[in-house]
């Protein structure tokens, strides 16, 4: 049985190496990494001189509206870099991993390439495990590029860097991979509901967009609407609806990935007034708990029912 396991896990991963080969190729995956690192440089560079005026770290208040998050975090030359990367990254990440994924099952039986690999001996779960690690390792190949990248940039800048922000920088990286996995599992789910690549790779792109660039804009509208009719202002009645308001806007940002992936960036660089230092991790990870959770649930259902669909499906 480990015999039989361990060639299943070959199997797999060798759809992975060749999927990444194949992703690294597409002209898709070039346009995408070079308007990511077009933007990076364009971002570090108007920031130059207002990094190099940070000379000691101070703690910020930092809002990011369009998701419905605010927060305060320790503001020095990299955490500053880093967290309007990775700020950055929500729309990017959420793109690059729709745009992956989208046409990675039909597009393989739309060309009948699917009915080749599995007349050799190779499951279908080794198959469509091997499509979403491939396409994991891609997502973290751009991811690391933009973490290297905005180090690398400050290093050549002579900007001073410290070890805590090198340190929370890297655990960024990894709830950015996490987000941009979101994304690839969404969308690997249209790839197994939708019989053209065309409609699923525009069904995919279309919410990675309208989630992170759309939806937080009509947000506040909605809330209001839910709330009920404004009562005139400065009556105790207006005061409820206010709170109501925000709190209809809390449920209705609570359903979108890039509310809590924006949550855990501000939990992550998250400051201390009192001690004009990172928030201790132990207290970081308190506040970043649900918004993970929810991170996973995002992750991890829409793959369930992708696998379950392949599992079942007619591929002819």
């Amino acid at each position: 049985m480990d015999d039989k396991e361990g060639g299943q896990k070959m199997k797999a991963l060798n759809i992975a190496m060749k999927e990444v080969y194949v992703s690294i190729k597409s002209k898709r995956f070039a346009i995408l990494i070079s308007i990511y690192a077009l933007l990076l440089l364009l971002l570090s560079y108007s920031l130059r001189d207002n990094l190099n005026e940070l000379v000691s770290p101070s703690v910020e208040s930092m809002s990011i509206g369009l998701f419905g998050v605010n927060g305060e975090i320790l503001a020095t030359p990299l955490s500053v870099m880093l967290f309007l990367n990775f700020t950055f990254f929500t729309v990017i990440g959420a793109i690059l991993g729709a745009s992956l994924g989208a046409d990675a099952i039909n597009k393989e039986v739309e060309s009948g390439t699917i009915k080749t690999l599995l007349g050799h001996p190779v499951y279908r779960d080794e198959v469509i495990n091997g499509k979403f690690l491939g396409n994991a390792c891609v997502l973290m190949i751009t991811v690391l590029v933009g973490y290297v990248f905005t180090i690398a940039f400050l290093l050549i800048n002579g900007t001073p860097l410290d070890g805590g922000s090198i340190l929370r920088g890297f655990v960024a990286f990894l709830l950015t991979l996490l987000y941009s996995l979101v994304f690839l599992s969404i969308s690997l789910l249209f790839s197994t509901l939708f019989k053209k690549p065309e409609t699923s790779m525009l069904v995919s792109i279309g919410l990675a967009i309208f989630l992170t660039m759309i939806y937080g804009l009509i947000v506040s509208l909605m809330a209001q609407h839910l709330a009920g009719e404004m009562p005139p202002h400065g009556t105790p009645a207006f005061e409820i609806w206010v709170e109501n308001s925000k709190l209809w806007e809390q449920r209705l940002h609570f359903i979108n990935p890039a509310h809590h992936y924006a949550a855990l960036v501000i939990a992550v660089f998250a400051g201390d007034r009192i001690t004009n230092y990172y928030v201790p991790f132990g207290e970081s990870l308190t506040l970043m708990l649900n918004n993970l959770s929810m991170l996973l649930v995002f992750l991890l259902l829409p793959f369930a029912l992708a696998y379950v669909r392949f599992m079942t499906s007619d591929l002819r």
